[in-house]
């Protein structure tokens, strides 16, 4: 169970100077483990501008994309773990695609932060007609061809998983990123998939579709769609956005960082704080130190149980 905490006075605490004793030497190296232009992206690269803003420290994001965020994580577990380089992911990053690798393990890093949840949803273009995942059954049971949208291992393996709780069988469609999943279904390569959040707009705009939750509750654009689990698929795809570092970092710089980037999404003014109340409302999620690491060594394990069904 993810530990959470919203943004607000209970997070005053992280905000005093109390921790301000490290300072980097020289720039910080953020990491993003996803394209350009994406949620991940952005999120990343305004909380980096606001943090230099902040304390004066240059923070100089890059992006390092490919496999779900490994190949950003397997480069970042073998730098040093001074706060010199960080991370900027997705939890999946690191409590699933380790599964899939020989080289990654949980145990590699430092998890300093989360930012935000994600409003994960199963999407169809509007003009599709399809309104809900029973009209997606329908479709496919009348002989359309169904591509399903992924950008990594896990929701691809949680599309295979929702075709067969509806009895159909998919295709499915590797993409890079959230936004080249969208970006799929608007040019008609796919006709479902996945959105974590980005997708507001287009479904603003009336050009895509939810059919459904696949948190553990509603998701905000459309509260009146049922969850995965009420159709009789016990899947939650829910992640946060995530700062992580190689392991080994010492306490007093973990603490620093997170009291920063904690600081920055307190104020309502701040710019990452309102890109994530518009893109993954209500609010920032924030969860630090031992509850977040022990959030990610948890959920690795119980997606190591949800993947035991394809051994069957």
């Amino acid at each position: 169970m993810k530990s959470i905490i919203m943004v607000g006075a209970s997070l005053a605490i992280f905000a005093s100077p109390a921790f301000a004793e490290w300072k980097p030497d020289g720039p910080i190296r953020l990491w993003i483990g996803y394209g350009a232009g994406g949620g991940t992206d952005v999120q990343g690269r305004t909380l980096a501008k606001e943090i230099e803003a902040l304390r004066g420290w240059k923070v100089i994001p890059e992006n390092k994309a490919g496999d779900d965020g490994t190949v950003m994580s397997a480069q970042l577990k073998s730098e040093a773990p001074d706060g010199q380089t960080l991370g900027f992911a997705i939890t999946t990053t690191y409590d699933f695609a380790p599964m899939n690798s020989d080289n990654l393990a949980p145990e590699d890093f430092t998890y300093i932060t989360t930012t935000a949840g994600s409003q994960m949803a199963v999407l169809a273009r509007a003009d599709s007609g399809w309104n809900t995942l029973e009209d997606l059954q329908a479709a496919a049971n009348g002989g359309e061809q169904i591509v399903w949208a992924n950008w990594g291992t896990q929701v691809e393996a949680g599309a295979e998983l929702v075709a067969r709780g509806l009895g159909i069988s998919v295709n499915h469609l590797r993409t890079e990123g959230g936004k080249g999943a969208l970006n799929a279904l608007v040019s008609m390569d796919a006709n479902v998939g996945w959105g974590g959040g980005v997708q507001k707009p287009l479904v603003e705009a009336g050009v895509l579709k939810i059919l459904a939750s696949a948190e553990t509750g509603p998701v905000a654009l459309d509260p009146e769609k049922p969850t995965l689990k009420d159709i009789g698929v016990d899947l939650n795809l829910g992640y946060q956005y995530i700062i992580t570092a190689p392991a080994g970092m010492p306490e007093e710089i973990r603490e620093e960082i997170a009291s920063v980037v904690a600081e920055i999404l307190a104020n309502p003014e701040s710019e990452t704080r309102q890109f994530i109340e518009k893109q993954y409302p209500p609010a920032p999620i924030v969860t630090q130190g031992e509850a977040l690491r022990t959030q990610i060594l948890s959920t690795y394990d119980a997606n190591i149980e949800m993947m035991k069904v394809f051994d069957k």
